[in-house]
């Protein structure tokens, strides 16, 4: 399990790392603020990032989110119940799963954004695939 769980932290830390970068005003990998809004959020009419604290904040839960599954591998311990690692398991393998599973539903979904094309063809499969690992280490810690 603690390759499940090195996996995912790998996977959530350099996204983490990478909203980082954004919070900052790094636009990489687009050309500019309004390319990186196009493909990242796919929110119609937005012409800017989110502000950098709630970019942070999404950075932080994503960093708890990577340290839970090392966690729950039993990479190492925190002096915490286990419970609340059972309970943190079972939230983000539903986050994940949902998250990953919503994209596919039959939904009409604007045409013009980039997000939409890299949501179904990147982001949800990782999202899946992150929703899985989290079962498999919850489903082993039962």
């Amino acid at each position: 399990m603690a390759l499940v769980a090195g996996l995912i932290f790998v996977v959530l830390l350099v996204t983490a790392l990478l909203h980082i970068a954004w919070a900052f005003g790094v636009t990489w990998p687009a050309r500019d603020e309004q390319a990186l809004v196009n493909a990242a959020l796919g929110v119609e009419g937005a012409s800017r990032m989110p502000s950098r604290g709630l970019t942070l904040a999404v950075a932080g839960g994503m960093i708890a989110a990577a340290v839970i599954a090392l966690w729950g591998a039993n990479v190492f311990s925190l002096p915490l119940p286990g419970w609340i690692c059972m309970a943190g398991l079972a939230t983000l393998t539903a986050i994940f799963l949902l998250r990953g599973i919503v994209t596919y539903l039959p939904v009409p979904m604007p045409a013009g954004q980039p997000f939409y094309r890299l949501n179904r063809l990147y982001y949800s499969p990782l999202i899946l695939a992150l929703g899985v690992g989290y079962l498999v280490l919850f489903i082993t810690r039962l």
